[in-house]
C-alpha cells in the first residue's frame, strides 16, 4: 500500500515532498528555568539527567526516500500488499496441460491433446485452456487460465496430426510457479520499532515501495569554545596553544549514536561570536552542544532563551548549562572544557538525549562489572567517571591521572569506571560498574 495509507504508529506524519522539516516534541520550557540573576543550581547527576530529559521528545516520524533510511528506525507497520510471484509462471518449458486430461497415461497408453497455442516468456497468458487441450510453453512463461501443470518437454511429442501426445500422469501444480507461493498478500515484512537495514530496503523496494515513514536522525552542532586551541591540521604559533580535540571527540561520539552532526570551527571566547553561531546554527539543529564558554553564558543567551545554569555532582563537580532556543525551544548544552570532562559530561548527559530523540531507551549501554586493581580517590555525593582498562578477568585498572584531559587517556580505556556518589573514594579490590566506551572488547559479558 501507498505510504498514507498505511496506518501509523503515530498521530504526526510529515512527508519530504512538502518541503517541511521533522523536528523533535519539544517540552514546556518555563518550569525549572534558572532566573537570569540567580546563581546556579546544584544538581546530583540524575537530577541534572532526569532536567534535561525531560525538555525533550522524540523526533517526529518523517516520510523519506528508501535509499536513505539504512540505520533508521521505522514508525509504521509494513505488510506486503501483493503477490510475490505476481502471476503463476512455468518452472520448466514443455506441455502446458489439465492434470485431468492426463490421468492413466502410460508410455504404452499415452494420451493426445490438441495444441492450441505457444506461448514464450514475452507473451500475455493466452486463451483459456479447454479440456482435451494442450499449449507450448516456455519457462517462466505466464500460464493461462486452466492449465494446472506443466509436463517436460521431452514428455512429450508432436504427431503428424497436430496433437502431442504424452506417455505420463501430471501431478496438480507439477512444474508450476505459483502466484503468491512465495509472498502472499497481506504477509507481515516489517514492524514498528525495526531498525533498518539494506535488506529492509531491498523488501521495501520489492513491494513497490518507495518511501517509509521513520524518525529521522537528530540534527546536532558541536562547536567548541577556546582562545588558544588550534584546529587540527593547522600550525601551532604560539607555546600556550594546544590542538582541539574536544570537538572531534564529541563528534564522533553523537555520530556513533546516531545523530547528523554538524561540526564548526572554534569560536572565539567572545559572547558576541558565541552567539552569533548559535543564532546561525540553530536554523539546522535539533540540539546544540558546546564544549567551553560557559562563564559567558549569561551574556551570550541574554533574551535568546530560557537559561538554566547547574553545578552538576560528576568528577569533581562539572557546571553545564542549559537553554531552550526560540519558540521551537532547540535545546543549547553547554559542557565543560577539557577533553574527559567534556566527554564525561556527554557520556552522562548528552547522550541520553540523544537516545530520547531517537526513540530509544536514554540509559541504554554496554555495562560490565570489574574489580579495581587500586584504590580510586573520590568526594561523597560526587559520580566519578574514570577511564580505565578492564581485562578479560575483570581487573580494572585506572588509565592517566585524576585530573587528566588527555584523549590519549581514553584512547588507551575501554570503560569509564563508575563510582558511586555514596562512596568516597573505592579501595582496591571493590567491584564497580563498567560503561564500556564504544565498541571496545573487554572481555565476556557478565552473566
Amino acid at each position: 500500500m501507498a505510504l498514507f495509507g498505511r496506518k501509523t504508529t503515530e498521530d504526526a506524519v510529515e512527508d519530504e515532498r512538502t518541503g517541511s522539516t521533522p523536528a523533535p516534541l519539544w517540552r514546556d520550557e518555563a518550569e525549572g528555568a534558572t532566573p537570569a540573576t540567580a546563581e546556579p543550581t546544584r544538581r546530583t547527576l540524575d537530577e541534572q539527567r532526569s532536567f534535561l530529559l525531560d525538555k525533550v521528545g522524540a523526533m517526529r516520524p518523517f516520510g523519506m526516500q528508501i535509499w536513505d533510511v539504512p540505520g533508521l528506525v521505522l514508525c509504521e507497520d509494513i505488510d506486503s500488499d501483493l503477490d510475490l510471484p505476481l502471476v503463476t509462471t512455468a518452472r520448466t518449458s514443455g506441455w502446458g496441460v489439465r492434470g485431468s486430461d492426463l490421468v492413466g497415461a502410460t508410455e504404452t497408453a499415452p494420451k493426445r491433446l490438441f495444441v492450441v497455442d505457444s506461448i514464450s516468456v514475452s507473451d500475455g497468458p493466452g486463451r483459456p485452456l479447454v479440456s482435451g487441450a494442450a499449449v507450448e510453453i516456455e519457462e517462466g512463461a505466464i500460464i493461462p487460465e486452466g492449465v494446472d501443470a506443466v509436463v517436460p518437454a521431452r514428455a512429450g511429442h508432436v504427431d503428424a496430426d497436430g496433437y502431442v501426445v504424452i506417455g505420463e500422469e501430471a501431478r496438480l501444480y507439477q512444474n508450476l510457479r505459483r502466484a503468491g507461493s512465495e509472498l502472499a498478500d497481506g504477509t507481515p515484512l516489517l514492524r514498528a520499532g525495526d531498525v533498518l537495514t539494506p535488506r529492509s530496503v531491498a523488501v521495501l523496494a520489492e513491494v513497490g515501495l518507495d518511501k517509509v515513514l521513520v524518525r529521522p536522525r537528530p540534527r546536532v552542532v558541536v562547536f567548541t569554545v577556546g582562545e588558544t586551541l588550534v584546529a587540527p591540521g593547522q600550525p601551532l604559533t604560539r607555546p600556550q596553544q594546544r590542538y582541539d580535540a574536544a570537538t572531534a571527540l564529541i563528534t564522533a561520539a553523537a555520530r556513533g549514536d546516531g545523530a547528523t552532526v554538524y561540526p564548526l570551527d572554534i569560536v572565539p571566547s567572545q559572547p558576541g561570536a558565541v552567539k552569533q553561531a548559535i543564532s546561525e546554527q540553530q536554523i539546522r539543529a535539533d540540539l546544540i552542544v558546546v564544549v567551553g564558554g560557559g562563564d559567558m553564558i549569561r551574556d551570550v543567551v541574554d533574551d535568546m532563551a530560557d537559561l538554566d545554569e547547574a553545578v552538576v555532582a560528576i568528577n569533581r563537580e562539572s557546571r553545564i548549562a542549559y537553554a531552550g532556543l526560540g519558540d521551537g525551544r532547540t535545546p543549547l548544552v553547554i559542557l565543560p572544557s577539557g577533553v574527559i570532562s567534556a566527554y564525561v559530561a556527554y557520556q552522562a548527559l548528552v547522550r541520553p538525549v540523544i537516545n530520547k530523540l531517537n526513540d530509544v531507551d536514554p540509559l541504554s549501554a554496554t555495562r560490565e562489572e570489574g574489580r579495581l586493581a587500586e584504590a580510586v580517590a573520590g568526594s561523597e555525593g560526587v559520580t566519578q567517571f574514570v577511564p580505565a582498562i578492564r581485562d578479560a578477568d575483570g581487573t580494572v585498572r585506572p588509565v592517566g591521572a585524576t585530573d587528566s584531559e588527555l584523549a590519549w587517556d581514553l584512547a588507551r580505556a575501554n570503560v569509564l569506571a563508575v563510582i558511586p556518589e555514596d562512596w568516597s573514594g573505592a579501595d582496591a579490590g571493590a567491584t564497580v560498574e563498567c560503561l564500556v566506551l564504544d565498541d571496545a572488547r573487554v572481555g565476556a559479558p557478565r552473566p
